[in-house]
């Protein structure tokens, strides 16, 4: 454990220190009161041997200023004192300390209450493990409830949710957002002719793909759901929007992944509806709603192309 020692007496000091460095503890000093505060300010401390009769601030009054800095963090103060009248037990306690003990000091009593203070440390220990091992699994829960699984892009409920923080930035900056969304062609037909495994698998090729053209740290590729895909990009116009979709059609073109079931080539494509805020629309689903009609446009004049809305 770290142990910090308060006592405006050096003899009691060492001889504290010399019990507690035999059970192998780390051990660090204090005068008095308002050094035991700053200590525990800058400082872990396990527990605290604590003088009560000290000039300026004593150990009771020390140990309420403790408690009131730390109290999230509860560590054993043990009080060092001459005093054995119920009040100023009583005083000791209520103020927060855990322990007596009188002075002059027992050495055999004082490595005995420290033994039994380890068992609060090793208890405190659990919990900081457990506590951070939750906190892992709470940011892990966090990252699956906004990622999909199978691509690892962000999935629907991301996209919703940064489509109408990025929304309202534009509204806010009067600047351009933009929406692509995008249809793997005749996805159905590939699924039923090479297997669910080879039709995830397109999906995570597609889903890469998404990822490298996304380029900017505020752009973000996502799975809609199922075969469809869509990107948002902030402080993006029309033009600029139409460009990264046709390199996104491009691509995805160019990994000529085998689909002889598709009408409309022999390798997959994507089809992609583009739509761009610029002050016209009052709610963030109105872009979405805007691209995705673009998108079935582009369904509808052939496929394997862009449509700007």
């Amino acid at each position: 454990m770290k142990i910090l020692v308060v006592d405006d007496s050096k003899a009691i000091r060492m001889l504290v220190a010399e019990c507690l460095k035999t059970l192998g503890h780390e051990v660090a000093y204090a005068e008095n009161g308002a050094d035991c505060l700053q200590y525990v300010a800058d400082h872990i401390v396990d527990l605290i041997l604590m003088d009560v009769e000290m000039p300026s601030l004593n150990g009771v009054d020390a140990t309420k200023a403790i408690r009131e800095i730390k109290k999230d963090d509860w560590f054993p103060i043990i009080f060092l004192t001459t005093h054995s009248d119920d009040d100023s037990f009583a005083n000791g306690i209520l103020a927060g300390g855990d322990a007596y003990l009188l002075k002059p000091l027992n050495p055999i009593r004082l490595q005995l209450t420290v033994i039994a203070m380890e068992r609060i440390y090793l208890m405190r220990q659990k919990l900081f493990n457990a506590q951070r091992e939750l906190q892992h699994l709470n940011l892990e829960l966090e990252r699956l409830s906004l990622f999909d699984q199978l691509t690892g892009l962000a999935n629907r409920r991301n996209f919703d949710n940064t489509l109408e923080r990025q929304f309202a930035g534009a509204k806010r900056n009067k600047s351009p957002l933009s929406v692509i969304i995008c249809d793997v062609d005749f996805f159905k037909i590939y699924n039923d002719t090479y297997g669910h495994q080879q039709g995830d698998d397109c999906l995570t090729q597609v889903g890469k793909i998404l990822a490298e053209q996304a380029k900017r740290p505020y752009d973000l590729a996502c799975r809609y759901g199922g075969e469809e895909f869509t990107v948002i990009l902030p402080d993006t116009n029309s033009q600029g929007a139409s460009i990264v979709a046709e390199s996104i059609r491009q691509a995805i073109f160019a990994q000529q992944i085998p689909h002889s079931g598709s009408k409309v080539a022999v390798y997959v494509s994507l089809s992609l509806g583009v739509a761009t805020y610029n002050g016209q629309f009052r709610q963030p689903a109105e872009i979405t709603k805007a691209a995705d009609a673009a998108l079935y446009k582009a369904k509808e004049q052939g496929r394997n192309r862009v449509e700007v809305a």
